[in-house]
């Protein structure tokens, strides 16, 4: 693949637009959802819920949601500790070659 490189911002060519009406453009946004939630494990487990108002299920739906974003949260801070570890293994090896970037 190509690398483009440009001296400003207006020499770059606009991105390609999309018809709304195209169902290839809802396929897109679908796939970068899916992408986006793969991880996620679903908001409320498989069941039926009974509630005794709307004050309650929105009470429960939002403990939920924080429930799951604690989740995310964490699930990315490990992430983020071993990508952390492994830039600094890198940056030893590199220090006891010498110094050389690869």
């Amino acid at each position: 693949m190509p690398v483009h490189r440009y001296r400003a911002i207006e020499d770059v060519s606009p991105p390609p637009s999309l018809d709304p009406r195209d169902p290839a453009t809802a396929g897109k946004a679908l796939d970068h959802v899916e992408a986006m939630t793969a991880g996620l494990p679903p908001l409320f487990a498989a069941g039926v819920y009974r509630y005794g108002s709307i004050e309650a299920a929105g009470a429960d739906r939002e403990r939920a949601l924080l429930a799951r974003m604690r989740r995310l949260w964490a699930t990315r801070r490990r992430l983020w500790a071993t990508r952390r570890r492994l830039w600094a293994m890198r940056r030893r090896l590199r220090a006891a070659r010498g110094g050389d970037r690869r």
